[in-house]
C-alpha cells in the first residue's frame, strides 16, 4: 500500500510539474555489427529507419559493449554497471541480483509506466530484469527437447506491434519507458524473400533489414500516438557477430570489435543535436544514466557508465570489457581489457594490444611496440575490477526447462568451470581464447554434426579437443552423448564422469551418466545418479519418470509415492 500510494504521488508530481511528458524508448538490436548500419558506412544501407534516426540525432562511432553475451551486456545498459559489479557474467549462470538498481525501477517510482518487450528466451524474466517492469512480455517457453533453433523467439515485426500496441494504449498525458529487443540478427537466418532481394542475398544482412523495418514501424506508433516530439530514442546493439572474421563465425568467445563494437545512436524528442557524430569512446554502460537524464529522474548511484544525452565524453575516456565465456564453458582463460583513443588493450594468459581506430580488423597485435600503453591500461582494468560488486543474484542452473531453451538458441549452459571465478589479471596455464580459434570451431563443427546423426564423425573430433584440452566439458558433454548414441556406453560413463570432475555438478550431466550406467547394468548406481539430478532440478521430469519406473520395477511402494508427488508437482503449470 505504502509504495503504491509513493508511485501514486510521484506520478501527479510529475504530471503537475511537466504538463509535456518526458519518454524514453529504448532498442536492443541483437547481434548487430556497427558496421552494417548505414550511418555507420555501410552501402548500400539496409537500415533506412536507423539511419534517419541517427540524422536526427547523434551517432556514438566507437561504442562498444561490456561483453559480447547479451544478458551481461543488457544487464549493464539497464543497471549502469560492468558485469564484475553486477555480477551476470554470463547467460545462463545467475539472475540479475535483487540489490541492483535498475532505470526501471527509478522510472517507475518517478510515476513513469514501464514497459518491456523481449524476443528471446535469453532474456526470461526469470534472470531477473524485469525489476520495474509492471509490464514484461516475451517468448513462450518451449519445455520439449528441440535441436532446432527456431522456438524460444519471436520476429521483430511481432515484438514491434505487441510495444506499439502498449504504447498507444496509454493515457497521452502519461509519460512512459519502453525498451523492445529484437534478436532477428542473431543465427540461424531464416529473413524472408523480401528482405533477402533488400539485402542482395545476404542472410545476415536479410535479418539486419527486418529489424530495421520493426525500428520503423515503433517511430511510427510514436507519430501515430502523438508521442515522437517527447519521446527520445536510444538504439543500441548488445554486441556483434564474428561472421569468420579472426575464425569467430558467431559472438561470446572473442573480444575483437568484431563483436565488441556496437551501434549507439541517441534521437532527442526536440531534435536537438541532430546529425551530431562523437568519436570518443562511450560502451552500453552509459545507457542507463543517459535515460535516466532523458526521463528527468535521479540518476543511478555509483554507475560505472555516463549520460550521453546532454554531453560528450572526455576525449581521454576509456571503457572496460570482459569475456568469460571460454572460461565458463570450455576451460580456458578469460579475457578482459581496456580500450581508449590510444588503444585496445586485451588481457589473457597470452595477452594482445591493437589500434582499432587506424585497422578497425586488428590485424596485427602491437603489444610490443606498445607496451607501455598496455601497462597504463592493465592498470586501469584493475582499478575497474577493485570497484565494490553487488551480492550474486540467485543461481538458474536448476531451470532445466530455460536452460534447454538457452541452449537452442546456440548457446552454451553447461559450465566448464566450478567455484568463484578466478583474478582475470592474475598469471594463469589456460589457453587464451584468441589461441584457440581452431578447437572453438571444432566444438561448434562436432555440435552441428550430432544433431544431423552423423555420431561417429562428431565422436573423432570431439575426442580430439577432449584429448587436447581436458578442462573443456563442452565437449566431453557431447562426446559423451554421440558415445551412447553409437552403444559405447563404458566410454560414455567415463567422458560423463570426466565432464562431472572438471566442471559444475549439473542435472543433465548425471541424468546422461544415469542412463550410461543402467545401460551397463548398474541399476542402483544409476539411480543415485538420477536422485541427485532430481535434488539439482525437480523440474526435470524425464529424470522424475526415470526414477518412478525404477521405483515400479523394485516394488518399492514408498519410492513410488515420493517421486509420483515430484512428478505431479513438477507437470503442475
Amino acid at each position: 500500500m505504502k509504495r503504491a500510494l509513493s508511485a501514486l504521488v510521484a506520478a501527479l508530481l510529475c504530471a503537475c510539474s511537466d504538463p509535456e511528458p518526458r519518454s524514453v524508448l529504448l532498442v536492443t538490436l541483437d547481434t548487430t555489427r556497427a558496421d552494417t548500419l548505414g550511418c555507420y558506412g555501410a552501402s548500400p544501407s539496409v537500415t533506412p529507419h536507423i539511419d534517419a534516426l541517427a540524422a536526427e540525432g547523434v551517432t556514438f562511432e566507437w561504442a562498444r559493449t561490456v561483453t559480447p553475451t547479451t544478458l551481461p551486456a543488457h544487464t549493464s545498459m539497464l543497471t549502469g554497471l560492468y558485469p564484475n559489479r553486477h555480477t551476470v557474467r554470463d547467460n545462463s549462470l545467475s539472475a540479475v541480483p535483487s540489490a541492483a538498481t535498475t532505470v526501471a525501477e527509478l522510472a517507475s517510482a518517478a510515476g513513469i509506466a514501464c514497459g518491456a518487450f523481449v524476443s528471446a528466451k535469453v532474456l526470461d524474466r526469470t534472470f531477473g530484469l524485469d525489476q520495474g517492469f509492471a509490464h514484461y512480455t516475451q517468448p513462450a517457453r518451449e519445455n520439449d527437447v528441440v535441436t532446432s533453433t527456431g522456438f524460444a523467439t519471436r520476429s521483430a515485426a511481432d515484438t514491434a506491434a505487441d510495444a506499439a500496441g502498449w504504447i498507444e494504449s496509454l493515457p497521452a498525458e502519461r509519460s512512459f519507458f519502453a525498451w523492445v529487443h529484437f534478436f532477428d540478427p542473431h543465427q540461424p537466418w531464416t529473413a524472408g524473400e523480401e528482405w533477402l532481394a533488400k539485402a542482395k542475398g545476404n542472410p545476415y544482412l536479410a535479418e539486419v533489414a527486418a529489424t530495421d523495418a520493426a525500428v520503423g514501424a515503433l517511430v511510427d506508433a510514436l507519430k501515430r500516438s502523438g508521442r515522437l516530439a517527447h519521446t527520445t530514442i536510444v538504439v543500441v546493439g548488445d554486441h556483434g557477430e564474428g561472421l569468420g572474421e579472426h575464425g569467430e563465425d558467431s559472438h561470446a568467445y572473442f573480444v575483437y570489435d568484431s563483436t565488441l563494437r556496437v551501434p549507439l545512436v541517441l534521437r532527442r524528442g526536440d531534435r536537438s543535436r541532430a546529425g551530431e557524430r562523437v568519436s570518443t569512446m562511450t560502451s552500453v554502460v552509459d545507457v542507463g544514466p543517459t535515460i535516466c537524464e532523458a526521463l528527468g529522474i535521479r540518476t543511478l548511484a555509483d554507475a560505472d557508465g555516463q549520460s550521453l544525452y546532454s554531453q560528450v565524453p572526455d576525449a581521454a575516456r576509456g571503457v572496460y570489457f570482459e569475456s568469460f565465456y571460454g572460461l565458463l564453458h570450455y576451460g580456458m582463460a578469460p579475457l578482459v581489457g581496456w580500450v581508449d583513443s590510444r588503444g585496445k588493450y586485451i588481457h589473457s594468459s597470452t595477452s594482445e594490444f591493437y589500434e582499432p581506430q587506424r585497422a578497425p580488423r586488428e590485424p596485427r597485435s602491437l603489444l610490443d611496440e606498445r607496451s607501455a600503453v598496455a601497462a597504463a591500461h592493465r592498470e586501469q582494468i584493475a582499478r575497474t575490477l577493485a570497484r565494490p560488486a553487488l551480492e550474486q543474484g540467485a543461481s538458474v542452473q536448476g531451470d532445466a526447462s530455460l536452460l534447454r531453451n538457452i541452449e537452442a538458441l546456440g548457446y552454451a549452459s553447461a559450465p566448464a568451470f566450478s567455484g568463484a571465478l578466478p583474478d582475470p589479471l592474475a598469471p594463469s596455464e589456460r589457453p587464451s581464447p584468441h589461441q584457440r580459434a581452431d578447437e572453438l570451431r571444432t566444438c561448434d563443427q562436432g555440435q552441428r554434426l550430432f544433431e544431423r546423426g552423423r555420431f561417429a564423425d562428431a565422436e573423432r573430433l570431439l575426442e580430439r579437443v577432449a584429448r587436447e584440452n581436458p578442462d573443456n566439458t563442452f565437449a566431453l558433454e557431447f562426446l559423451a552423448h554421440c558415445q551412447m548414441r553409437l552403444g559405447k556406453f563404458r566410454e560414455a560413463r567415463e567422458s560423463f564422469e570426466r565432464a562431472l570432475e572438471r566442471g559444475q555438478e549439473r542435472a543433465p550431466t548425471l541424468r546422461g551418466l544415469g542412463y550410461a550406467l543402467q545401460r551397463l547394468g548398474e541399476t542402483e548406481a544409476a539411480r543415485e545418479r538420477w536422485t541427485r539430478a532430481a535434488e539439482l532440478d525437480p523440474s526435470d521430469l524425464e529424470t522424475l519418470r526415470m526414477l518412478l519406473q525404477l521405483a515400479l520395477e523394485a516394488g518399492d511402494t514408498a519410492a513410488e509415492a515420493r517421486w509420483r508427488s515430484a512428478l505431479k508437482a513438477a507437470s503442475t503449470p
